[in-house]
């Protein structure tokens, strides 16, 4: 067996340690990074209701989808809530769906009390860690598949990556993403 030279958990401690610097680094910068990532097609993901009932990206096709990996315990993640709530009734006519994929683990209980308690108004599923290692997770991590929460992915109508972001996302940059894609086709 061939050790590593450091442990598996400090690639990705490092990377949320980073990222913490470049968002804070002059004390005006936004609480999210736009992340590059390479058109082509999304992942494709089968996730769970609160109830336990199978959702899978292709319910989606044909809309704008705005996928948000969050936790109820994460605050970044509670102080964007209004926000994609916000956006989410601002465009719910437009053919955009934001959907919460909770990365709480456990019982279902916690995030459903959360979800109401907080008044979200889009769809909120349960991802494991197969789906979070999908949307870019450290699956080398101890613990599993490991995201920076919160991480919001904009997919168009046609399943294709738009854009990535890490950290509070606002609504602002949400209709400077998902504005082009609401264009019709020519």
């Amino acid at each position: 067996m061939v050790k590593t030279p450091w442990p598996r958990w400090l690639v990705p401690l490092s990377l949320a340690v980073f990222l913490g610097w470049l968002l804070e680094r002059n004390g005006e910068a936004e609480h999210f990074m736009r992340v590059p990532i390479g058109r082509g097609p999304s992942p494709v993901w089968r996730m769970s209701d609160l109830d336990g009932h199978p959702v899978s990206s292709s319910n989606y096709l044909g809309n704008v989808v705005v996928l948000n990996f969050w936790a109820t315990w994460c605050p970044p993640c509670r102080q964007e809530i209004p926000e994609m709530n916000a956006f989410q009734n601002a465009h719910s006519g437009d053919g955009v769906v934001v959907i919460g994929a909770s990365v709480d683990e456990g019982e279902t209980t916690v995030v459903r009390d959360f979800v109401r308690r907080m008044k979200i108004s889009y769809p909120v599923l349960i991802a494991d860690l197969q789906t979070q290692s999908r949307f870019g997770g450290a699956s080398t991590a101890p613990s599993g598949s490991q995201l920076t929460l919160p991480t919001t992915v904009v997919i168009d109508r046609n399943g294709n990556y738009v854009a990535r972001y890490l950290g509070a996302i606002t609504r602002e940059e949400l209709d400077k993403a998902v504005k082009p894609l609401l264009a019709p086709s020519p």
